[in-house]
């Protein structure tokens, strides 16, 4: 914290700085947390339910190295549908905020 007092001692603008600061800490607003993770995870668990789904249907179709290829391209299409539709259903209207 010193590191930071004696970068600042020399700044014209420490004093509006340090009121930006503390508006923001104060600043109120809806919590994403949970939407943060969504996004993320989504997409991932997605994509690895496909890929065990895709591994038991087609283990007896495919040979095994042909198997990894067609099982990873079926995994990522479904990953990428689920994906278009969630944002389908989603879609922004202009009186919804996030």
């Amino acid at each position: 914290m010193d590191n930071d007092t004696n970068n600042c001692s020399g700044c014209n603008q420490k004093d509006r700085c340090g009121r930006a600061f503390e508006k923001l800490g104060k600043a109120e607003g809806p919590n994403i947390v949970w939407k943060v993770i969504a996004a993320f995870l989504t997409p991932i668990v997605v994509f690895i339910l496909s890929l065990v789904a895709a591994d038991k249907l087609l283990r007896d179709r495919f040979e095994s190295k042909m198997l990894t290829i067609v099982g990873f391209l079926a995994a990522l299409a479904v990953t990428l549908t689920v994906l278009f539709l969630i944002r389908a259903i989603r879609r922004p209207s202009k009186n919804r905020t996030l």
